[in-house]
């Protein structure tokens, strides 16, 4: 064996090393919060996503929403907002440089809206649900809607609405929260109104629009137009896996990494 053959290993190993020295370093400079779906909670669904994320090196956060079957609408959206604030800065105080917003069903109707609001490098809506414009859901909801804003405009906003929330699989249940809080997600004028935030995301975010094909067939072909509606982005993308709703964040696991990593090296270029 040549002297130069006994050495080529070595380098090709000291090479990988470097290689995946570098991802880590990048990915180490991204930040993700993940948000629950409705009535669901950070160790339900989206779990096998926030571990993949923190596998890849990414500083990951996983909150409890206010959406959460544990705390059922008890702040309203803007109080959500300034609960990602605070997630946000805690990650930018850990190293990252840039945070992204990953969200499952309500959480990635809410991620659409904070994209429009605040400081995100990029999004990832996961089976976006919890659109309040769309006909069926505004019907359903038009009469608490319009005993919570009554409530809101006589200065009783504190005070308690009943109705029936609906979620996937035709699942429904009888809830109450404060007038405030009710209209801040179900008001189709409202702040969660899904169609006005795809289009109000900023241009320089990126988007990862996820639409699982067995989503329910009602509202999977609105969901999948909103997609037109994003501003364009080279890193904006599509994708389709074989799931439905509940399994779609698992499903997602590996079309997210991947564009996490593009976007990691973006990061590591920028610091070039």
């Amino acid at each position: 064996m040549t002297r130069s053959a006994r050495f080529a290993v070595p380098k090709i190993v000291f090479g990988l090393i470097a290689a995946l020295i570098s991802c880590a370093a990048a990915a180490a400079d991204l930040g993700a919060i993940v948000l629950h779906g409705k009535w669901g909670t950070p160790e339900g669904p989206v779990k096998p996503m926030a571990d993949a994320l923190a596998r890849e090196g990414v500083l990951v956060a996983s909150p409890e929403m206010p959406w959460s079957r544990r705390r059922l609408y008890d702040k309203s959206v803007e109080g959500a907002d300034a609960e990602i604030d605070a997630q946000v800065a805690a990650l930018k105080s850990r190293g990252a440089k840039r945070v992204l917003i990953v969200g499952h069903s309500l959480g990635a109707a809410y991620a659409l809206h904070y994209a429009s609001r605040g400081d995100i490098a990029g999004v990832v809506a996961i089976a976006p649900g919890h659109r309040t414009e769309a006909p069926r859901f505004a019907a359903h909801f038009r009469p608490a809607v319009i005993d919570a804003r009554a409530l809101v405009a006589a200065g009783k906003g504190t005070e308690v609405v009943s109705f029936t929330d609906l979620n996937t699989g035709n699942r429904r249940d009888q809830l109450t929260a404060s007038a405030t809080s009710f209209i801040s997600y179900f008001d189709p004028a409202g702040p969660m109104n899904m169609g006005r935030n795809v289009a109000s995301v900023k241009p320089g975010v990126p988007v990862v629009w996820i639409v699982p094909l067995r989503e329910e067939p009602g509202p999977r072909p609105g969901v999948l137009a909103l997609f037109r509606s994003l501003p364009k982005n080279p890193d904006t993308q599509l994708a389709e896996p074989d799931a439905d709703h509940i399994g779609a964040p698992a499903a997602s696991v590996k079309i997210v990494v991947e564009w996490v990593r593009k976007i990691g090296a973006s990061v590591r270029d920028e610091k070039k």
